[in-house]
């Protein structure tokens, strides 16, 4: 009897306790996952010092050209990819300052992982660029827990420069970027914006693990994180473990910033997705 008593009681310890040590890892998971964007922001200040003050997304339309040309070869000008994400993180400096595509998988993004590891096995340029779509190397957007804003600027120092891909985020506009004459259009799946004008709108929100919409919770929510749960990260290095209301604070002190290397705000991100990828998409061998 005293032994059943016994069990009983390491039973309701466990029930107890379980939860508990749920919620500490789900917090470390977080903590983690803060420090890949750290390592995210230093590898962009790292760019930043050799193409003054500028970030991929800031080039001009010659620094563009030469750092793809650099990549790609002499016939290569597709300076458009400066505002991809599968793109971003290829440039030299910033793959030297990550040392491994394994800071771009989240601790709170394991579906991320498989096609994280593909990047490590199988990437062109020291475990960078697993896909081939026929004419470019570049990243698995799969592979990526993160999105990068591309109003953050060096200069700016509350700009937001990266955050976790579970935004839900509005359709992006077009901008007039510094690298091109024409305007970007986004594919569904690597573009939104978030406009401080819109504050409290649902889209300025992070998509939750329990999301009903089965498209949201496959193409955007990371199972380490719940409704309104979301890491940022601003160009002075500083990230917060953040939820809906952190983040329209966060848009709103972007978008009145000022400095830096152009005049306005641009409120565009490039969001990777795990939405199904064309069957046309090459994996290189």
């Amino acid at each position: 009897v005293e032994l059943l008593v016994v069990i009983a009681v390491i039973g309701i310890l466990a029930g107890l306790m379980l939860p508990s040590l749920a919620r500490a890892k789900a917090k470390a998971n977080r903590m983690n996952c803060g420090s890949n964007l750290r390592q995210i922001n230093a590898a962009m200040l790292s760019f930043s010092h050799e193409h003054k003050g500028r970030l991929p997304w800031m080039l001009t339309r010659n620094q563009g050209e030469a750092l793809w040309q650099g990549l790609y070869g002499k016939e290569h000008t597709g300076v458009h990819h400066l505002w991809d994400v599968r793109f971003v993180f290829l440039p030299a400096p910033i793959r030297k300052e990550l040392v491994t595509a394994k800071l771009l998988a989240s601790p709170c993004d394991p579906q991320v992982m498989p096609w994280n590891g593909l990047e490590l096995s199988e990437g062109k340029w020291d475990g960078f660029g697993s896909a081939f779509d026929g004419v470019h190397v570049h990243m698995d957007r799969r592979a990526i827990s993160y999105a990068v804003h591309l109003g953050g600027d060096i200069q700016r120092p509350s700009s937001i420069i990266a955050l976790t891909r579970n935004i839900a985020g509005e359709t992006s506009y077009e901008f007039e970027y510094p690298a091109s004459n024409k305007r970007p259009e986004f594919a569904e799946f690597l573009g939104a914006a978030l406009r401080h004008t819109n504050r409290g709108s649902p889209l300025h929100g992070f998509i939750g693990n329990s999301e009903t919409d089965p498209a949201k919770l496959q193409n955007f929510a990371m199972s380490g994180l719940g409704k309104s749960q979301g890491q940022v990260m601003s160009a002075d290095g500083s990230v917060k473990m953040s939820n809906d209301a952190n983040l329209s604070d966060a848009i709103e002190e972007h978008a009145n910033t000022s400095g830096g290397v152009y005049i306005g705000v641009n409120e565009n991100i490039s969001r990777p997705t795990q939405q199904k990828i064309d069957p046309v998409l090459l994996r290189i061998r």
